[in-house]
């Protein structure tokens, strides 16, 4: 009888990159999503975002707020993720609606302030882990 051995994918833990460029809201996500149990690199802007995803450590999710200083902002550092890393997971929060085309672009938008039980709920389907 041979056993099943789970994939690399399955092994890991899931790793998500905070975009934010509010100091506080980026700390307080990012420790409710490692306590979630995920492991989550953080950004304080859109460049600083493509160096982790440029990085040796494989993101699996990107949440990034809309808008931020820097050369870019999270519509387009979305737009980039997406066409770059087509299996990337991406949500989108911002205080505003988004102005562009977020749609088929991202996974998710939630407005601030978000709900973050609901937000975590939201990145455990997108990454496909029971809960």
């Amino acid at each position: 009888m041979h056993a099943t051995v789970p994939s690399e994918k399955a092994q890991r833990p899931r790793t998500i990159l905070v975009v934010e460029d509010e100091i506080l809201v980026r700390l307080m996500i990012a420790d409710e999503l490692r306590t979630a149990g995920f492991v989550v690199l953080e950004a304080i802007n859109a460049d600083e975002a493509l160096v982790v995803l440029r990085g040796p450590e494989p993101v699996d999710l990107l949440l990034t707020d809309v808008r931020m200083p820097g050369s870019g902002d999270g519509l387009t550092l979305a737009a980039t993720g997406r066409a770059t890393w087509p299996e990337l997971k991406i949500i989108l929060v911002s205080a505003h609606l988004p102005n562009g085309p977020a749609a088929g672009v991202v996974d998710a938008f939630f407005a601030k302030p978000y709900d973050v039980s609901a937000l975590i709920d939201r990145v455990k389907e997108l990454l496909v882990i029971a809960p």
